[in-house]
Formats: structure tokens, sequence, C-alpha cells
């Protein structure tokens, strides 16, 4: 389990910890009354001057019903509802647009979102959508707009969602009824539709300043690298959110959003670092909240690349590899190395499936074996503005890999370029660090190493294939488990990835607001409750 004894320990002194904090509590009320001019003089002296809009500037040391403000490490790069496919950015969108159906995590199963009810019939899903509900320019939601959303998701040019709903014939007996036929049974549809969310036929072929959704929140104003402004949407079908404005907004810098939170300039800030949960956790305006955490972490390696097309040099890497060491002085023990090719909590681990150990020596004899005697020279790709610590422990990998003979040369690069088609997503970084955000194996095994999945490794084995098409016609959820970890043991013989860990979910937010937060990164305002 991600949280430990430590974490426990942790949790259990925080009490004995913020009673010496009488010096910072007289402090804080102290800076309550500084007027604008000194508070933005030292947030330029905590490097917060290039953070603070004016229409973000507040002096209030509590979040409020009005409005929050949430730092994360991303932000949108465009209005496109479909040109991305990370897993905060869905967050984002969530406010917005919304899906047929979600995964309710507290509960471990689908329910209804703009759909009410569903009925699996082999090739055949079909959905029974909600009455009464209108997009926030006014037109009704109807069976019409689930058909549009699924085409754009297949055929817009800068979709990058299309994948899940391939070869998906979508019929519309009438206007609250949608049947999707897929060309073989497939029992994994409601996993596929989580994160696929529906937009407005309104749109034409006009995606690219998207903001017309059926959400709780509604588009107020966006700038590229800046704020994006929503404000609550008043006529939402389903319960009202509490908090009337949000403003988001990406934060790379993990220092950044800290000092953002303690300056009292963010309400909630995502991927917390390690070193700052006590901090948080002793501060009288702010507290941590901990989620037990879907993102599994890897190496990447596209098999398309020399030298990664040779099966005992990604041997060789899992080999010299020691992720225990990456989370105890990375992440101070806050996680779990994965065994295998899944985390724990993942449906279809199999806790039979074991590591490669730790063992320099044999990595070396494998690359003598590879044709590689002397070691070799690679680039390791990573987005420092969307994984926690990602520099750090990069500059890990990169020792560990150099103590074999494998020359790392790190390259840091932009969120939007690292996983946009110039990046992972077009099949063009041979070697990244990456994270897989998600509690089935189906959706990471598909997403990364099926024939034809996707770019990001070009992987290919046709035995893997057939069992990924046989689990995806099997009701029976047992014999399902059973047959993905059949396809794991064929993942770590051939091992196109170096799996790592996973780890919790932290989250820095005002004391005053209710939240449990999300075991998938994903931060929802509409969640969110203000204890007065």
């Amino acid at each position: 389990m991600v949280e430990d004894k430590k974490f426990s320990e942790a949790l259990a002194n925080e009490d004995a910890l913020n009673a010496g904090q009488s010096g910072v509590t007289s402090m804080r009320k102290r800076s309550a009354t500084l007027d604008r001019r000194q508070f933005l003089r030292q947030s330029a002296a905590l490097g917060l001057g290039s953070l603070i809009a004016p229409s973000v500037v507040r002096m209030g040391w509590a979040a409020s019903n009005d409005r929050i403000v949430i730092y994360q490490g991303v932000s949108l790069d465009s209005l496109h509802p479909y040109g991305y496919s990370g897993g905060g950015i869905v967050g984002i969108w969530r406010h917005l647009i919304e899906p047929l159906i979600q995964m309710d995590y507290r509960r471990n199963e689908y329910v209804g979102v703009l759909a009410e009810s569903w009925e699996f019939q082999g090739r055949k899903w079909v959905f029974h959508l909600r009455k009464g509900i209108r997009f926030h320019n006014g037109s009704p939601f109807t069976s019409k707009d689930v058909a549009y959303s699924i085409d754009k998701l297949q055929n817009d040019k800068r979709s990058l969602q299309g994948s899940y709903v391939q070869n998906t014939e979508v019929d519309t007996p009438d206007d609250y009824t949608v049947v999707l036929t897929t060309k073989n049974p497939n029992a994994l549809m409601l996993s596929r539709l989580d994160t696929r969310f529906i937009i407005s036929k309104d749109a034409g072929d006009q995606l690219d300043n998207y903001t017309n959704g059926t959400g709780p929140y509604k588009f107020v104003s966006w700038q590229r690298g800046g704020n994006l402004v929503l404000r609550r949407n008043d006529d939402y079908w389903g319960t009202k959110a509490q908090i009337r404005e949000v403003i988001l907004k990406g934060v790379k810098e993990e220092a950044a959003r800290v000092a953002g939170l303690l300056a009292g300039q963010a309400d909630v800030i995502s991927n917390l670092a390690i070193e700052d949960v006590e901090r948080i956790s002793k501060h009288p305006r702010n507290r941590v909240e901990r989620v037990v955490g879907f993102r599994m972490y890897f190496l990447g390696m596209n098999v398309n690349f020399k030298p990664f097309d040779n099966k005992v040099v990604r041997q060789a890497i899992n080999y010299a590899l020691d992720p225990y060491v990456m989370l105890k002085h990375i992440y101070d023990s806050n996680g779990a190395v994965v065994n295998g090719p899944l985390g724990s909590n993942w449906v279809g681990f199999d806790p039979k499936i074991k590591r490669y150990p730790y063992d320099p020596y044999k990595a070396r004899e494998l690359l003598g074996k590879a044709g590689y005697p002397i070691g070799l020279e690679v680039k390791l790709y990573f987005a420092p503005d969307r994984h926690l610590k990602g520099k750090e422990v990069c500059e890990v990998i990169a020792d560990q890999l150099g103590k074999v003979g494998i020359k790392v040369e790190l390259v840091s690069q932009e969120y939007a370029v690292y996983w946009g088609k110039e990046g992972v997503n077009g099949g063009k970084l041979p070697f990244y660090y990456a994270g897989s955000n998600g509690s089935d194996a189906d959706t990471y095994f598909d997403q990364y190493f099926r024939t034809g999945g996707s770019k990001r490794i070009n992987y290919s084995n046709a035995e893997f294939d057939k069992l990924i098409d046989e689990e995806q016609r099997t009701g029976d959820q047992k014999k399902r488990v059973v047959i993905l970890q059949q396809a794991g043991r064929i993942l770590m013989e051939d091992v196109p990835f170096a799996p790592l860990y996973t780890l919790a979910e932290l989250y820095g937010l005002a004391r005053n607001i209710v939240w449990k937060g999300t075991p998938d990164n994903k931060i929802l305002a509409a969640e969110m409750k203000i204890k007065s």
C-alpha cells in the first residue's frame, strides 16, 4: 500500500507538530494585514511575481464559496476538446464537458453521467441517455451529439483520442438512445468511454476554440500559459457546484506551486513534493490530502529505434535499475515498487510475476551479449512540468544506467511537446520516462503494447495481441483477469519498457476545503465544499 507506516506515523504526529507553531501562526496573522504593494514585493522575492495575475491577487487566507484558485503542473495548450490525452488535462476539461459514464472509485463501479443506464449485448452496447440536459448555449443534449462526438474523436485531424473508439459504429434510433456496435464483442467499452467526453454537434467542423459543454462550470476566459477562468453553471442538470468561480492555472515548478499555496494565492495544488508534506501539514491555513494512486511510472522503449529493437538490451536496462533507491531517496519511501508490469491496485495484477532484480553485473553481461561490450549512448526524454520530481528521478536513472556502461543524456521537454505528435504520441521518442494512469490492465496494455494501439512503443507480439482480443470479449471478470495475467508474463519476457513504481497522489489545499482527492490526479472543483 502507498500509505505506509511512515506516512501513518507522520499523520499521527501532525497535531504535535502544530503545537509548536505559535511563531508561524503569529507571522501568518501579521501577514494577513499586508497591503498589496508589500505583498507583491515579498512575492517577487519568492519568485512568485510571474504567477500572480491581477485577477488572482487577493488578501483572504481561506478559500471561499465565491472563488477558488487551483495550481496544477499542466494546463490547456489549446481549446480543442480532443487534442490531448494526458490525465491532468482530462480533469481540466471535465469541468466543462462530460462523458456518458465514469468510474466511481469509492464504489469501484461505473456510474452514469450523461447516460442513465446501459446494456452489453455482445457486439452492441446500448446507452439510454438522460433527458432534460442542455448545453451551456441552451441547445438540448441528444443522441445526435453523441454520434457527432464519436465521429470527431475518430476523424478530426487533431484528435489524440480516437484509438479507443475506432471501428465503432454509432446508431441513434431515437433522441435518447445510442447503440455502439463494435467489430467484436468488447467487454471493456465502459473503460474506453470513461474519459471520452461529449460535445455539441453545433460546433460543426470548428473545434479549435471549443467551450460549449454540459458540465457544472461554464467557460469565461482562457490565456495560453495563463489562467482558465470558469463560472458555475447555475442551470446544471445535476447537483449544482457550491463554488461560484474557479481559476485554473498551470504552474510547472513544484516549488512555485507550494509558494503560491503558502502565500494564499492558490487554494489547491497538485503533485505536492514529498519534502513539502510536513511543512504544508503544519501550516495553519493548509493541509495535505493523500490518495492511493493509480499512476504507474516506467521507462518506455520504442522498439522502432536502435538499440531498443534488441530484447537483450531492454532486459539489460531492467537489470540495471533499482527503483527502491529512487523511492527511498527521492520520494521518502512514498510509494511501492511495481512487481511485474502492473501496480498491485490494478485489475490484472499477478502477485506471482516478479520484476527483474537489481543486478548490474547481469546487465553488463547482457549488453556484451547484445553487441555492446563497451556500452552505448542513449537520450532519455522527460517532462518536468508533468511528473513529480521527474528531473531528479531521471538523474538517478542516468546514474544507475551509467554504472553498467549506458551513458545517458537527459532531454527535458515541455509536456505539450513531449506528449504531442512530435513526441511520445507521434512515436518520435526512443526512450522516455512516463506514467500511465488507469485502474485496469487492459487500458495500459492496449494503449502501449497492442499492435497498432498507438505509436508510443511500437511493440508487436501476435500471442500478446491474441490474449488482449480474448480478454476484451470476455464478460466474466475472473476469467478476464487470468487472461490479463498471461499477457503480463509475455510483456515481462519481452520488456519493451522498464516498470518502476507507483506513487501516492499528494495534494495541498486550504484547510477549509472539504475534498478527498482523486487517485487519477484529476482536480474537480465541483466535488469540493467550503467549510464556514
